[in-house]
Order: structure tokens, then C-alpha cells, then sequence
């Protein structure tokens, strides 16, 4: 376990992700007509795969979770969520796609820092970046691979632009698509309750049930 701790707290730094819990987004309230907004929840999709962890002398609030042992095919993966204030509900395409280029300029300039600081043992370079539609809402997702002394972690990161709140979701693994599936399996629990101005009250968009999954 902790090599997965020390794996998962390296891989997902370059994200600003970590902690414990479920993820509450910001709307302490449902969102009605009469008090539009955004309600998004974050929850463990499998209890039985997935174990909350809060790393010593990170803040509480921005939930994280490994795998447990034996339940993911690479032996080390995990999932970070948290959520900010989206700085617009309707997000332009061409400025997400910039921002998604920002994004792997920012990766080799760390690759950079780090490459100097380890004398070579640490390294990261950008795999992809897109600008895409996630549950029905504009995102951009990042892919990187990090190298530590040999051994390659793949990151997966999303910036999920859903109503008034972005959800920043990262899910890290030794192994590329195992981070992908995961990531999408967190994507799929996401339960997003969404009311913009002049708009009736949709019902809720739960996940579907899955075995094992936290419903409290």
C-alpha cells in the first residue's frame, strides 16, 4: 500500500489533487427555477474496488481513492476529484481548445524542472489533449505519462465544465487504459443536478446502480 500512496501522490501533484470522501459540488441546496445553479456529487462507484484515503497534511474537502489491492489489473491506480466556481456556463470551444494546448505546454515545462531536479530519474511528457463533450458538457481531457527511476505511471486528467461548477477529475495507473476506464467509471457516477436561468427542474441525473457502489 505504500508504494500505491507514494505512486498515486507523484502522479497526480501535477494535477493539485488529493484528499478523501465524497465530492459535494458547491450548491448546499438542490437548484429550482425560482434558485438556479448546480449540484454535482462525486461518489466511490464501487466499494468493493475502490477505498477512500486522506494523505498526511493535505486539506480536507477534495476527495481521493486507490484501488484496492488486487482489484486493478496494474496494482496501483487511483482517482482525485474536487470542484471550483466555472468561470462561465457556457464555455467557448475556441478557448477550451487553447487552454487544452496551455495544458502540454505547461507538462514539458515541469518535464523540464524535473528532469533537472532528479538528474533524469523523474520525467513527464503530455500524451494527448482535446477539448470533447462529457455527459452532455464541454470538457478537456489531458493524458501524460511520468517515469520515476524506470517504473511509468499514465495520468488522465479532465476539466469538466458542468453548469456553474468545473470538476477537475484525474485518475492515475501503471497501466494507460486502465487509467481511462477508471476515469470513465468515476464519470459515469458523477450525479449532476443542473437548473440554468428560465429552465424547469430536470430531474436528477443519478448513475446507474452498480454492485458495490456507495449510495450514502
Amino acid at each position: 500500500m505504500r508504494h500505491v500512496l507514494i505512486l498515486t501522490l507523484a502522479a497526480l501533484a501535477l494535477a493539485g489533487c488529493a484528499s478523501t470522501g465524497q465530492l459535494a459540488g458547491l450548491a448546499a441546496r438542490d437548484p429550482t427555477p425560482e434558485r438556479p445553479g448546480t449540484k454535482i456529487t462525486v461518489r466511490n462507484p464501487n466499494t468493493a474496488k475502490w477505498m477512500a484515503v486522506q494523505m498526511p497534511g493535505q486539506p480536507k474537502g477534495t476527495p481521493m481513492w486507490v484501488c484496492r489491492p488486487l482489484a486493478c489489473g496494474s496494482g496501483r491506480a487511483a482517482v482525485a476529484a474536487e470542484s471550483s466556481p466555472s468561470p462561465t456556463r457556457s464555455p467557448d470551444r475556441k478557448a477550451l481548445e487553447k487552454a487544452a494546448n496551455l495544458l502540454a505546454v505547461q507538462t514539458r515545462a515541469q518535464d523540464m524542472m524535473m528532469d533537472a531536479a532528479s538528474e533524469g530519474d523523474e520525467r513527464v511528457a503530455p500524451l494527448s489533449s482535446r477539448v470533447t463533450d462529457i455527459r452532455g458538457y464541454p470538457a478537456i481531457i489531458a493524458e501524460s505519462k511520468r517515469t520515476n527511476r524506470g517504473k511509468a505511471s499514465f495520468v488522465m486528467r479532465g476539466e469538466l465544465f458542468v453548469g456553474l461548477i468545473k470538476v477537475r477529475l484525474v485518475s492515475s495507473s501503471g497501466d494507460r487504459a486502465e487509467a481511462k476506464r477508471n476515469f470513465d467509471e468515476f464519470v459515469a457516477a458523477m450525479e449532476i443536478l443542473d437548473v440554468a436561468p428560465g429552465e424547469p427542474t430536470p430531474a436528477a441525473d443519478p448513475p446507474p446502480a452498480a454492485p458495490g457502489a456507495d449510495r450514502t
